[in-house]
């Protein structure tokens, strides 16, 4: 999945490297390219910063660090275009890959979850790019399910430490339940827009736009993982 991500992503991105990213304010496609690679190199050479990602909805600090670990990876690579950051990142892959497949650990200090957290952010800017320069969905698939099961899991984490009623994504006849108990609301849409929703990709408004059974007022805050955004993004 990483792999496929990867090279799509290098493949769109050499389209316009410097177009404004709308989902990412203040980024250019470059800066989106700097950041996936550089995540990728501090996975790989244990430079993560050892902060709690579950924590990052309620605790500053934690945002803070997160914040400034991805400012400094698009700094690396100040000056660089598109081809030498994506050298740069195929060249780490044969390090990559095999802790991805678990075959091989992660150095310490490793986030909980650092597979999939690496994956979903790949989902997550790939389509980015792609709303950027026009170019439309990404396939739906493995990936993007990773990606909903990984945010998700946030959102179960926050729903229960708020204690909060039960919330049901639904995706066509699924329903997956987070929380604990009856769902006090479900929200329902196809799987790329739950993704884009839960990854902060949408405002309040465009989350209220999607199909609601119940009141979705106790949800709408702590859906998106990193905050809700002011605007509007339309894809």
């Amino acid at each position: 999945m990483y792999l496929e991500l990867q090279e799509d992503l290098i493949d769109v991105a050499g389209e316009g490297a410097d177009a404004p990213v709308p989902a990412c304010p203040g980024w250019r496609v470059g800066d989106v390219l700097a950041h996936v690679a550089g995540l990728a190199r501090d996975s790989v050479e244990g430079t993560v910063p050892a902060i709690d990602l579950l924590e990052q909805w309620r605790d500053g600090e934690v945002a803070a660090r997160r914040d400034s670990m991805t400012a400094d990876q698009v700094r690396r690579a100040d000056g660089l275009g598109t081809g030498e950051v994506a050298r740069s990142w195929r060249a780490l892959t044969p390090r990559l890959a095999p802790m991805l497949r678990g075959e091989v650990p992660f150095p310490d200090p490793a986030p909980f979850g650092i597979s999939a957290i690496l994956i979903t952010d790949l989902v997550v800017h790939d389509q980015d790019v792609r709303g950027a320069l026009g170019r439309g969905r990404a396939p739906d698939g493995p990936a993007a399910a990773l990606a909903l099961a990984t945010y998700g899991f946030g959102v179960d984490y926050r729903i229960r430490q708020l204690g909060l009623p039960a919330l049901g994504l639904g995706t066509g006849p699924k329903v997956r339940v987070l929380g604990e108990g009856e769902p006090g609301a479900t929200v329902s849409a196809d799987r790329f827009e739950l993704v884009r929703a839960l990854a902060g990709r949408r405002s309040r408004s465009q989350i209220l736009a999607l199909t609601w059974v119940g009141d979705p007022g106790p949800y709408l805050g702590i859906i998106p993982a990193y905050g809700e955004r002011p605007d509007a993004l339309e894809e």
